[in-house]
C-alpha cells in the first residue's frame, strides 16, 4: 500500500514538476516576442502629444518645433529674419515671422515683450526643400512618396482638385486632444508637395 502511495506521490510531484518548467519556458519565450516587437518599432516615429517631435521640421543641425520657444528668433533655426510683426489681440500677444528663406513662424509671446517673441509657436509653413518632417517628407516629393511615408493622412476637399490641387492632413494620435492637437498640412500641386504647414489647433 505505501509502495503506491510513494508512486503515486512522485508521479504528481513529475507532473507538477514539468507544468512549472512549461509555463516558465511559455513566459520565456512571450518576453522575446515582445522584446522583438519593441525593437522593431523603436525606430518609427510616435505621436506623444501635440508638442512631440513629430510637429517639427529639421534642416542640418537646425531644428524647429511647435511649442515653447526661449528668447528672440532665429531660435535654432538658423535663419535670418526677413521680417516680423507683434500684435496683441483678445488680451494675448502674437508674433508672425518671415525668415529669410520664405519660411514663416507665428504663434503667442509672452506679455510685454516688445523686441522678442519667446512664447508658443503654433505654426510653422514652408515651400523650402530644405526642411524636412520627422518621416523625411519634404517640399518637392511626389504624393505616392509623401503618402507612403504618411499612410494615416486624410485628403481634405479642395475646390482646386480639377486643376490638380490636393491637400492631406496628419493629425498623429487622439492623445493630448483635451488641450487641442497639432496636425501637418500637405499641399501638393500636379503630384508634387509644394508647402509644409504645421500648426496646432486649439480644443
Amino acid at each position: 500500500m505505501g509502495y503506491h502511495v510513494m508512486e503515486y506521490m512522485g508521479r504528481m510531484v513529475r507532473r507538477t514538476c514539468i507544468a512549472v518548467l512549461i509555463g516558465f519556458l511559455m513566459l520565456v519565450l512571450m518576453g522575446q516576442a515582445q522584446s522583438r516587437r519593441n525593437t522593431a518599432s523603436a525606430g518609427a516615429p510616435r505621436d506623444t502629444g501635440p508638442w512631440s517631435a513629430e510637429f517639427a521640421l529639421t534642416c542640418g543641425e537646425a531644428s524647429v518645433g511647435l511649442g515653447a520657444q526661449e528668447g528672440a528668433f532665429p531660435w535654432n533655426t538658423g535663419l535670418e529674419t526677413r521680417n516680423i510683426s507683434f500684435w496683441r489681440s483678445g488680451g494675448e500677444d502674437f508674433f508672425a515671422i518671415t525668415g529669410a528663406d520664405g519660411s514663416q513662424f507665428s504663434g503667442t509671446r509672452r506679455d510685454g515683450m516688445a523686441d522678442a517673441c519667446d512664447g508658443l509657436l503654433l505654426e510653422i509653413r514652408t515651400e523650402n526643400p530644405d526642411w524636412q518632417t520627422a518621416r523625411g517628407v519634404c517640399v518637392g516629393m511626389s504624393m505616392e512618396e509623401t503618402l507612403s511615408l504618411y499612410p494615416e493622412a486624410q485628403a481634405e476637399y479642395d475646390a482646386h482638385r480639377a486643376a490638380g490641387s490636393y491637400r492631406y492632413t496628419y493629425s498623429g494620435t487622439e492623445s493630448g486632444r483635451a488641450s487641442g492637437f497639432s496636425r501637418i498640412a500637405f499641399t501638393f500641386e500636379q503630384n508634387v508637395l509644394t508647402a509644409i504647414d504645421i500648426c496646432h489647433i486649439a480644443a
